[in-house]
């Protein structure tokens, strides 16, 4: 008599192996979009922690940003799209942009990106 056998047959294996590499390409398309995003949070942030910027005008934060930018390899976005809001208490800047990678023929992905943070020395926060 045979034994029961246990295990996966080639075809299911083909499967598993298919549903894999979807995910793993996913992760491939999406991933650098994410890794550029931290880029932005971290040349904010030495933006923000610089003795200047509190007292900076827009267009010299968006100069300023634009050198970080340039430095760290971000380029789905750019320094122009930068906002300063002054208020009485501190004033912020804000960064909001959304980026499209091509993804399986004629899907695509869409992600948003926002980041804010205080303007001034010891404003970064996490």
């Amino acid at each position: 008599m045979f034994a029961k056998q246990r295990g996966i047959t080639l075809v299911s294996f083909i499967i598993v192996l298919v549903v894999i590499g979807f995910f793993v390409y996913m992760g491939m398309v999406i991933g650098p979009s994410y890794s550029e995003y931290y880029g932005v949070v971290k040349s904010m942030k030495s933006l923000a922690g610089q003795s200047d910027s509190e007292k900076a005008d827009v267009a010299k934060l968006r100069n300023d940003l634009q050198k970080y930018f340039d430095v760290g390899y971000v380029e789905s976005v750019q320094a122009k799209e930068l906002k300063l809001t002054r208020n009485k208490s501190q004033n912020e800047i804000d960064l909001n942009y959304e980026v499209r990678r091509p993804f399986i023929y004629n899907i695509d992905f869409v992600m948003k990106f926002d980041f804010s943070t205080p303007l001034g020395a010891g404003s970064t926060r996490e």
